[in-house]
């Protein structure tokens, strides 16, 4: 393979971007909308594109993250070994303190199901939790995408740090394909759709995809875009939005229709256009939208919102219910709480773990901003009791 194609030796240091950070923005406006019932036409009901974005950004992070483990400049197995454990660490540093303390006091104001689940959830097994029990539970559902996220985290290093450079395209390949044939094969055999959503076995295409956008950036071949003819990146353009607008259709298909299997794979496609227009530089009021800042900040802390607005919308929604607000009423208050409590938690617990989460680093590693990966579950607002319907 020629020298543009292949990773570079030398892993550079990954710079913020602040757009990333603006679509992160979007996407849990887009989870929070469905989790608080807000009415939207099904165009806009975009809880499972964020499912697939958070993905994507985490396979195109921490795939970064492992090339400089692997590129360290020691070639003593127990040095490796340690990078490698303080890899682990990190993310579990990054992950673990918010959704422990949404736990704890899920516990403490009494919501039966992480009481009865608690061990499942505190051990990021909630997906396979799901599995056994064949159907959505209410509360805790959503914690299905933090499971996976966790074991993609603990398969993902030995995958990356062993697989020579040559191979890893036609792998990340590979790992598309088979994702997509899962996903297909479980729609004809009649299999519970749960399988085909909360297992790594189906949702690993997003995270390839992610991967191969990082080894493109490292290759230096993301620069080159810029380069090309402006009818092609037009076409580009408008093949990533009919990606979009063919997924969105797909959803409304039967769920034993085959072709059903391909929604997140045009998700991808369209998400992962995204994501390299962002790291290439957007301009226009495309750039005016991602960069504006309570948006930056949103996406900043959606990791937070993420972990904390459901157990919000059980304690809070009956009340406003019994009181007769309305469901933009409600999703107004329970979005103003959210967010309250998100923005505490990030500047007075978040923040001052990430710091020591990177000195533990040589050098720091890339700023993945927490991802958030959003559930395909409803939760609704009309009754804190009753399970909620999954995305599709």
């Amino acid at each position: 393979m020629s020298q543009t194609a292949s990773a570079p030796s030398h892993i550079p240091k990954t710079k913020y971007v602040p757009y990333l950070d603006g679509l992160r923005g979007l996407a849990i406006l887009g989870v929070l909308a469905d989790h608080f019932h807000v009415p939207l036409p099904p165009l806009f009901h975009i809880g499972p594109v964020g499912v697939r974005f958070f993905f994507i950004l985490s396979g195109y992070f921490i795939t970064l993250s492992l090339w400089k483990v692997r590129e360290a400049n020691t070639t003593s197995p127990l040095q490796r070994i340690i990078l490698l454990g303080r890899f682990y660490l990190q993310r579990l540093m990054r992950v673990g303190p918010p959704f422990y303390l949404a736990l704890a006091l899920g516990a403490l104001f009494g919501i039966q199901e992480v009481w009865q689940h608690f061990f499942w959830l505190a051990l990021f097994q909630t997906n396979h939790y799901i599995l056994y029990l064949g159907y959505w539970p209410t509360a805790i559902s959503h914690y299905w995408s933090l499971a996976v996220q966790e074991q993609f985290y603990m398969v993902w290093p030995l995958f990356v740090l062993t697989l020579p450079r040559r191979f890893f395209l036609p792998c990340m390949i590979a790992c598309m394909i088979f994702a997509l044939g899962f996903r297909i094969y479980c729609i004809t055999t009649g299999t519970n759709e749960v399988i085909r959503w909360v297992t790594l076995l189906g949702t690993l295409d997003s995270f390839a995809a992610g991967a191969f956008i990082a080894y493109l950036k490292q290759a230096k071949l993301l620069e080159k875009i810029h380069g090309l003819h402006r009818t092609l990146l037009l076409a580009m353009a408008l093949a990533a939005i009919a990606s979009y607008f063919l997924a969105r259709w797909m959803t409304t298909l039967a769920y034993d229709n085959a072709w059903l299997g391909m929604a997140e794979t045009f998700d991808a496609l369209f998400l992962s256009w995204l994501l390299v227009a962002s790291l290439t530089g957007v301009k226009g009021k495309y750039a005016r939208l991602l960069g504006w800042s309570p948006l930056v900040y949103l996406g900043r802390i959606s990791y937070g919102v993420y972990v904390y607005h459901v157990f919000i919308i059980i304690l809070i929604s009956p009340i406003l219910i019994a009181n007769g607000w309305d469901v933009f009423s409600r999703s107004l208050v329970l979005l103003a709480v959210t967010l309250a409590f998100s923005a505490v938690s990030w500047h007075y617990f978040e923040q001052p773990i990430i710091a020591w989460k990177n000195a533990l680093g040589q050098p720091p590693e890339p700023r993945p901003a927490p991802a958030p990966v959003l559930a395909p579950v409803a939760v609704p607002v009309e009754s804190a009791a009753e399970s909620g319907p999954a995305f599709a």
